[in-house]
């Protein structure tokens, strides 16, 4: 924030900034709405009733209309007066200013001297923002500036606008950029504060991405369950039958039959038996357990081996 500045100088840089700019341009012919000068006639007549009622926060919006629709030099000046008592200041200074240079210009030298005298009055009440605004950032063509929610014209970028003190909340758009925010303080009335708007930032595009899940496995079916349940069936009934014949082996070794009995060899057979009883029980379980989904009641499975630990009895029940 730089040092105190005179109020002639304030006057001076807020004229220079806003005196071409501030008011609404004149509707070109044949452009105007319909019936445009009565509908503005009869707003700014009610809008001055409001007023003298003390009214005027009601009255502000019907001038600011009145005004779009005919941008008459009279309505402007009442618009700065209702701007005025709803503390509006930097608003109603701009306005003063326009009037003075409109009236000024038409030779009005009374109504002049009044807006004169009213800037003088508010000068020691309002401080000067330098609205910078770099070349970088003026190429985007979408840009918009907003003080506290009010557009600034372009015309009035890297020039002064007049401020009251207190907080004051700066903001900047375009379409496909990160906005800028700033709150700017405004301390001390009778200074002027330099605010630069930086070039707006790239917005980061968002990348939708699609998890495809995984497909569960498919549940296994009745069919499936029959399926391994013979495969099952089948690997029960090769153990049972390599048993089976381990335990004819023993019995005929056990018997005579076979010559002498080798002990290495039959302790090899009753291996080969008790493998074979084992896979023929595991087989012939799993088989009767895929075979029904849901058993009713207890399985039981039991071995019982043969004389000598030959072939036995497999016992599956459900």
């Amino acid at each position: 924030m730089k040092p105190h500045l005179q109020k002639s100088s304030i006057l001076l840089v807020s004229v220079v900034a806003v005196i071409s700019s501030f008011g609404p341009p004149a509707a070109a012919e044949g452009t105007r709405e319909p019936f445009a000068e009565q509908r503005a006639e009869a707003l700014f007549r009610r809008a001055l009733e409001l007023m003298d009622e003390g009214r005027h926060a009601r009255a502000c919006p019907m001038l600011e209309e009145s005004r779009r629709l005919d941008p008459a030099m009279g309505t402007a000046f009442r618009l700065a007066e209702c701007y005025e008592h709803t503390e509006r200041l930097g608003e109603a200074f701009m306005l003063y200013q326009d009037v003075a240079a409109q009236a000024r210009r038409r030779r009005a030298e009374d109504r002049a001297e009044v807006a004169r005298a009213r800037l003088a009055a508010l000068g020691p009440r309002v401080a000067v923002v330098n609205l910078i605004v770099p070349d970088e950032a003026l190429k985007e063509p979408d840009l918009s500036i907003t003080w506290d929610e009010r557009e600034i014209e372009r015309t009035l970028w890297n020039a002064g606008i007049v401020v009251t003190t207190g907080a004051h909340v700066l903001e900047a758009a375009a379409p496909g950029k990160r906005p800028f925010r700033r709150e700017v303080v405004v301390g001390e009335v009778g200074t002027l504060v330099d605010v630069e708007v930086p070039p707006l930032a790239d917005e980061r595009t968002r990348q939708l991405i699609v998890l495809h899940p995984e497909p569960l496995p498919r549940p296994m079916t009745l069919e499936d369950r029959r399926w391994l349940a013979l495969g099952a069936l089948v690997v029960g009934l090769g153990g049972l039958t390599m048993a089976s014949i381990a335990g004819l082996s023993t019995s005929l070794e056990t018997s005579g039959t076979a010559g002498d009995l080798d002990p290495g060899g039959a302790s090899m057979t009753n291996a080969t038996a008790i493998a074979g009883m084992s896979l023929a029980g595991v087989g012939l379980f799993v088989a009767g357990s895929l075979w029904t989904p849901a058993p009713a009641g207890d399985v039981r499975f039991a071995i019982t081996p043969g004389p000598g630990g030959g072939a036995g009895v497999v016992q599956v029940s459900f």
